[in-house]
């Protein structure tokens, strides 16, 4: 049905440009009182690597975080706090990505974790989590994280085979990683990790050892990614579309068996984990903090600057932050996007200008076993979840 897959859900949307409102003050759009109850969530950016891995094109830089940093962003929180609108707002998770997060100090970590909690606030199970890497979560690091709060690690370990982690530049052996991971199994906390699959070299038994170790420590979730050969990337994908077919369907098997179950396209968990994603899938607001950072509060996006300097002058001139407003109708589809990354087909059908093309594709996607009716709603079968990005570029061309 489909020639090529889609891999990643930044590719799966069209361009949301008719959408957009128009620029405009954030801290007087956000002066106002919250409308609603619904819940909000907070990501957090540090930009900051002691390495670049091969595969990476996230917003980061090789160097140290700065002195001044974390106190950027505890400054940042306190101004945020002060705005009628987020002062009134219940935030449901916090989200510490990068770069690598624990590239900051403990120091530097508690006195932000600390700044939330006492300038926002959040819901009783509200989730905590930090991306981090092998060699920059030491033990010291992490149980003084969790005194915290903290509650959920990200590990982004890649694969615990030799060859694979000296391709993608990874530093730390997959026997350190495994035992770090076991460690923090033995704590009270979610633990995930990520697995990069379809890289050069890769053998279907290279693919089973990582996923029998992910089994072994009862992980609570991990996220799937086939290697993606992006401009930004240093590392180029050797294994084609058929490998790529066949390592997809051998882990969604093979985990199935062992008690996991999609949450996401690019995700499988035991239990409901995820919180944050979760929530923004759902259209929730998104506080963005640090430099880099992007998110929305009300419908006013917001992209913080990724250069430092300019990141600092924004904060010293909080009051003059720009952002740009989307017109109410955004949250629709953003929701319409939301839907299908977490495995079902859009609720929402008046969106569709010709309900007759949707039939159409609806009926395509069914007689190709890529999605099944499950209680008067429509869900991605396995297959329907290899081709879930592609579907959702698809659907979103019918509106």
């Amino acid at each position: 049905m489909f020639k090529e897959r889609i891999k990643t859900h930044h590719s799966a949307m069209g361009d949301g440009k008719k959408y957009l409102k128009g620029p405009g003050n954030i801290s007087e759009l956000l002066s106002v009182s919250k409308d609603d109850t619904e819940n909000a969530v907070i990501y957090i950016h540090v930009p900051f690597c002691t390495k670049i891995c091969t595969f990476c094109n996230m917003r980061r830089s090789l160097q140290a975080p700065t002195k001044e940093y974390a106190d950027l962003i505890v400054q940042e929180i306190r101004e945020y706090s002060k705005l009628e609108y987020v002062k009134n707002t219940v935030f449901d998770a916090v989200y510490f990505g990068g770069g690598t997060p624990t590239t900051l100090s403990s120091a530097d970590l508690t006195k932000i974790l600390r700044t939330l909690k006492a300038e926002l606030t959040f819901t009783e199970e509200a989730e905590f989590t930090v991306e981090t890497t092998v060699t920059q979560l030491q033990e010291e690091k992490w149980r003084t994280l969790i005194e915290e709060g903290v509650n959920r690690f990200s590990l982004g370990v890649q694969t615990f085979n030799e060859e694979g982690r000296k391709l993608m530049g990874r530093i730390g052996s997959g026997e350190k990683a495994y035992e770090l991971l076991k460690a923090l199994k033995q704590v009270n906390v979610t633990v995930s990790m990520d697995v990069i699959y379809n890289y050069p070299g890769q053998s279907m038994e290279d693919l089973y050892e990582d996923l029998d170790k992910i089994i072994e420590l009862g992980l609570d979730g991990f996220s799937m990614y086939s290697l993606i050969d992006m401009k930004e990337t240093k590392i180029s994908e050797a294994q084609g579309q058929d490998n790529d077919e066949k390592m997809f369907f051998a882990i969604s098997e093979h985990m199935e068996k062992a008690g996991y179950r999609f949450l996401e396209l690019t995700k499988m968990v035991k239990g409901d984990t995820y919180r944050y994603i979760m929530n923004r899938h759902a259209g929730a607001d998104t506080l963005p903090l640090g430099a880099g950072a992007g998110g929305s509060m009300r419908g006013v996006a917001m992209m913080n600057p990724i250069n430092l300097d300019e990141y600092k002058d924004s904060i010293l001139n909080f009051k003059k932050r720009m952002g740009m407003e989307f017109l109410s109708s955004y949250k629709d589809i953003v929701c319409f996007k939301g839907d299908i990354q977490t495995i079902r087909l859009p609720r929402n059908t008046e969106l569709y200008k010709d309900k007759k093309a949707y039939m159409e594709m609806l009926n395509r996607l069914i007689e190709n076993e890529m999605v099944c009716k499950k209680n008067n709603e429509y869900y991605l079968t396995q297959k329907g979840v290899y081709w879930g990005n592609t579907i959702s570029r698809e659907l979103y061309n019918l509106i």
